[in-house]
């Protein structure tokens, strides 16, 4: 209102005025894009530094694994004597950890920089081929019950849930011991029967670097990450477990279906 009394005191009308607005409104936003552009490239030119900085770091920390994993290849085929291949064991499962830690590092690096990409696929196939790979280990035997699923969600980070999930029931149960990957009704229940958690554990599962059982190696950090994953997806997560009875993980998928 004191604008548009002071436009009539300089001898503008109303008529001027509604003819006028035209103008000052494309000139504001004018002004505006010019503003915000003057404030954004900037940070979209530092996004893009960091982004190229990160790849490089990732990949020069990428290339002294690869190495260490061809050399250990070689030096498992040389060695002979339990005490040598005992080593060997040791340096493979630091690799395997390293590894893993790798993986968790870069998703989670990307993840911050670059904007989640979302696909839709049957949760179905993903998880018959993660249970593939795990196979090849030649540890626990598995009985999957699945049903077709059809999500949209980052595969990807869905991807490492899995594994992490289907890992820690593999190390917390004796090789012998199925593990049970069964997909209902938009639900997935992934089942070991291992050492199975108190409820004193189960409180602080989710804590990072917490491990339930001193005694096994590992980085406890899965389920932290696990959890946080399923909260920014919108996956329902609770987990059930016993001492002496196995640990059963539920994820719900209701939101997520398509």
């Amino acid at each position: 209102m004191l604008f548009y009394w002071f436009l009539t005191e300089q001898g503008f009308t109303a008529s001027h005025f509604i003819g006028g607005a035209p103008f000052f409104l494309v000139a504001s936003a004018l002004s505006t894009y010019i503003v915000l552009l003057d404030i954004l490239e900037p940070k979209a030119q530092q996004d893009e530094r960091l982004s190229h900085l990160t790849r490089e770091i990732l990949h020069e920390i990428n290339l002294p694994i690869a190495t260490i994993e061809a050399n250990l290849t070689l030096l498992a085929k040389s060695n002979t004597s339990p005490k040598e291949q005992k080593r060997t064991d040791r340096i493979k499962a630091a690799l395997v950890r390293l590894r893993r830690l790798y993986a968790e590092l870069a998703y989670s690096i990307k993840k911050e920089i670059l904007p989640v990409e979302k696909e839709r696929f049957d949760l179905k196939t993903v998880l018959e081929e993660r249970v593939a790979v795990q196979r090849e280990l030649g540890r626990n035997p598995f009985v999957l019950t699945l049903e077709s699923c059809m999500v949209e969600v980052d595969k990807i980070g869905l991807e490492q849930v899995i594994d992490n999930i289907v890992e820690n029931a593999m190390k917390y149960s004796p090789s012998e011991e199925i593990i049970e990957l069964n997909l209902r009704e938009n639900r997935l229940t992934i089942r070991d029967h291992g050492t199975g958690m108190d409820a004193n554990q189960i409180l602080h599962i989710y804590e990072r670097y917490y491990q339930g059982d001193g005694s096994q190696q590992g980085e406890g950090i899965g389920l932290t990450l696990v959890k946080r994953y399923c909260d920014e997806s919108d996956i329902g997560i609770k987990i059930y477990s016993e001492p002496n009875n196995g640990t059963e993980v539920m994820l719900s998928f209701d939101a997520v279906v398509r």
